[in-house]
């Protein structure tokens, strides 16, 4: 059941992965036409802004997800509900906490963004912020639901609520916004659905699960065990956030909202390459415990990366290869002219981060061995790096230097240093990993890349015209993966399922 959760979860993740891209490349740009560029450089301004107050979190979901895992795989049932109340006591904490730091941070809008948002603007701002507010500090309830979920490895039923609430959130804004023409409306959309899901979880955690939030004793070991894992997180989170969100409130401040809404878009394409990845990590934890619970050596954790790893690069590799042969023509398609920066600032943002996330189980084996200290150290002065760039770069030339901090940081951080960090405390041989992962899949892609290059002039319109180039792309590459790039394991697990289905 465990295995099937896995396979099931990862494969509604992908859906859910595409029907966010649609969300981003067909929702948004309607969001953008039905409220203009400037209601939505303030909402995506305001969005990065309050998006640094949600890591007040402090990864508690995160930490449930963990360590509810391993009371599971010991089978200490009391101590299961036991933590899970401490987290929800340390959630309504935090939540209240989030409220007045929001509270006080509503009141340097106007210094912060006086001089380049116009008074309605800077009206639009504030409503806009209470809302978001509101919704980090409700969210952090719905991590707690979440981590028990995923703790269960309840990740079928987790990634459908997800699924399902993105699609009631496109409908709503098919039907709200072209009446209430404003970003005020969307945030609220999101406040109302956020405020559901935790309403719905909290029902699936009690009568489905039958798990129990109840505080039996305040076990300090464990708080103390926990809250320095929690706390790693949570400097995790932060570093996150800003080396996400740094880019668009410095370009904010300093240029104006329409040069955040061109770097948005970029932005978009880079979430949406990254959570390609993120499918399959995002759903691994809880049999990485059992696994590395029982025994597992550094050989086996390495054909785990590599067995993860070959799938992300699988389709990370193609995403890639098929943005830069048709990167430039689906900007213009999707957004006119006026976006042609998006398309390099999309690829200086997505070939740094690619080579972390086809072996981010990594981090996966390293929040269940709870070797969390040294990625916060790298994340950390690789976030140093970003905003330096990104701060002084950004006056001289303009959001150009803000991709460039990124992929830098990303370089310095998530590769060198955690690479290396693998070969050392891991006893991982990293080379060996990534040419594993590569091994002749590579080749397809650039097999596939010249192919629709030589193709690509011979195929001129508008969208129907790249739709064929898309499938023709799809195509080559899956007939070379097939005849090639897969070996013989992929190929006889791929047949075994066939069969069985």
């Amino acid at each position: 059941m465990a295995k099937s959760e896995v396979k099931w979860g990862a494969m509604l993740s992908y859906i859910l992965t595409i029907f966010s891209s649609v969300y981003g490349l067909i929702i948004m740009p309607f969001v953008l036409g039905t409220i203009g560029e400037s209601e939505y450089g303030v909402y995506k301004t305001i969005g990065a802004m309050t998006a640094t107050i949600s890591v007040m979190e402090l990864g508690l979901g995160g930490t449930m997800q963990r360590f509810l895992a391993q009371y599971r795989v010991q089978r200490e049932e009391q101590k299961c509900y036991n933590f899970s109340a401490m987290c929800m006591i340390q959630a309504a904490i935090l939540s209240t906490f989030m409220l007045v730091i929001g509270g006080c941070l509503f009141f340097t809008l106007d210094s912060t963004y006086g001089a380049t948002f116009t008074s309605q603007e800077l009206f639009r701002a504030k409503q806009i912020f209470l809302v978001l507010v509101w919704y980090v500090a409700l969210h952090i309830f719905e991590n707690v639901f979440f981590g028990i979920i995923a703790g269960y490895n309840k990740f079928i039923f987790s990634n459908t609520l997800k699924l399902l609430a993105l699609i009631f959130k496109i409908l709503l804004y098919f039907i709200i916004l072209p009446i209430f023409k404003n970003a005020f409306a969307i945030v609220t959309i999101s406040l109302v659905i956020e405020i559901l899901i935790i309403a719905i979880e909290y029902f699936y955690v009690r009568n489905r699960l039958n798990h129990r939030i109840k505080l039996y004793f305040w076990d300090k070991a464990v708080f103390v065990e926990s809250l320095s894992y929690t706390l790693l997180l949570f400097i995790q989170s932060l570093l996150i956030q800003f080396n996400g969100n740094v880019d668009n409130i410095v370009i904010g401040a300093f240029i104006g909202t329409a040069s955040v809404t061109v770097y948005s878009f970029a932005i978009q394409i880079y979430n949406m390459y990254e959570h390609c990845s993120t499918s399959i990590s995002g759903v691994i934890l809880p049999s990485l415990t059992n696994l590395i619970y029982g025994g597992a050596t550094s050989k086996d954790l390495e054909n785990v990366v590599v067995k993860y790893g070959r799938v992300q690069w699988a389709i990370l590799g193609a995403a890639l290869g098929g943005f830069i042969c048709f990167g430039q023509e689906f900007f213009y398609l999707w957004l006119g002219d006026g976006f042609e920066d998006c398309y390099y600032l999309s690829l200086i943002l997505m070939i740094p981060v690619t080579f972390p996330l086809i072996v981010n189980t990594c981090l996966a084996i390293l929040k269940v061995k709870k070797l969390l200290k040294f990625r916060t150290i790298a994340m950390a002065y690789s976030v140093v790096i970003n905003i330096v760039l990104t701060v002084v770069g950004t006056r001289i030339w303009g959001y150009w230097a803000a991709a460039i901090g990124t992929a830098i940081s990303t370089l310095i951080g998530s590769v060198i240093s955690l690479n290396l960090y693998y070969r050392i405390k891991l006893k991982m041989n990293m080379f060996k990993i990534y040419f594993r992962i590569m091994h002749r899949i590579t080749l397809c892609i650039v097999i596939t890349c010249i192919v629709s290059l030589i193709i690509s002039p011979h195929i001129i319109g508008g969208w129907g015209a790249f739709l064929i180039k898309a499938i023709l792309f799809i195509l080559v590459y899956s007939i070379l993966m097939i005849a090639f790039g897969l070996n013989k394991q992929e190929k006889s697990r791929i047949l075994e399922r066939k069969s069985k289905t």
